[in-house]
């Protein structure tokens, strides 16, 4: 079942504007954990290869880098922010996949939409102890818009051609055997050496 904030919900709240019932309706109060959510790998909607959309987004260091700075990579691309509950439940299980994947040469990437940026974010990575992952922020929500889609959590696989190979709208746990090997059967293996730019170091 997918699970995600609206648009008008994320907008609002991107905002700051708190709508009370806003938990509720993503079906999780805040003690929600990865191990609640369903499993990733029999919901990743398959797609044909496709171009990624052209979008833009920062570091930590205020570079502007796009998915293309990461040919020759696989990708989980995660958009998410620090108030929506589902997101936040799922995170952790896309940090762990991360330590399992990255040595392959697929690396997860969460984007937040945050309007407020690396304030918002950092201070959450330091209370949540997140490490590995890098800090990335798209804070007008492009990319959501060259997505097309309505909701977050959204997380977009994509090949080492920088192709969206396969997505999912909502939230779920990607901390397990079978989704890791979902995920590398997606991705494919890697060819060569990849390069790993500056810019994409983790944190």
């Amino acid at each position: 079942m997918a699970i995600g904030l609206s648009r008008r919900q994320f907008a609002a709240l991107g905002a700051g504007v708190i709508l009370p019932d806003l938990t509720a309706l993503a079906g999780f109060g805040k003690s929600a954990r990865a191990g609640q959510l369903p499993d990733v790998g029999q919901n990743l909607a398959e797609t044909l290869p496709q171009p990624v959309p052209s979008f833009h987004f920062m570091d930590a260091a205020g570079r502007r880098l796009t998915l293309a700075h990461y040919r020759g990579e696989g990708l989980v691309v995660n958009f998410w922010a620090t108030w929506c509950p589902p997101c936040r439940a799922e995170l952790p299980s896309l940090v762990a996949i991360n330590k399992v994947l990255l040595p392959e040469g697929i690396r997860v990437l969460p984007i937040s939409v945050d309007s407020n940026g690396i304030q918002a974010v950092a201070p959450y990575y330091k209370a949540h102890g997140i490490t590995g992952v890098p800090m990335l922020f798209n804070p007008n929500s492009s990319a959501l818009q060259a997505f097309q889609v309505n909701g977050i959590p959204l997380t977009v696989i994509v090949n080492r051609k920088s192709e969206v190979v396969a997505t999912l709208s909502g939230a779920g746990n990607w901390n397990s055997a079978g989704t890791v090997a979902r995920v590398r059967q997606l991705i494919g293996p890697a060819t060569g050496v990849v390069a790993k730019p500056a810019a994409t170091t983790p944190t």
